[in-house]
């Protein structure tokens, strides 16, 4: 699971602190046991850390 996070934060070209890398595990440890492949959970999570740090207003709930 680590080599699949470090691919998702170095796809993400950001840096990333601690709380935030523990965000992204989290989610792509849900989803594993999910049963979403690899490729997915890259792809999921790398989405993930794009929402994290440029959130569309479109879905902001107000």
């Amino acid at each position: 699971m680590n080599d699949i996070i470090e691919s998702v934060l170095k796809n993400s070209d950001r840096e990333v602190g601690a709380e935030t890398r523990e965000r992204v595990a989290e989610y792509l440890h849900m989803l594993a046991q999910a049963g979403k492949t690899r490729r997915q959970l890259i792809w999921y999570g790398t989405a993930y850390v794009k929402e994290l740090f440029e959130p569309d207003r479109r879905y902001s709930g107000c």
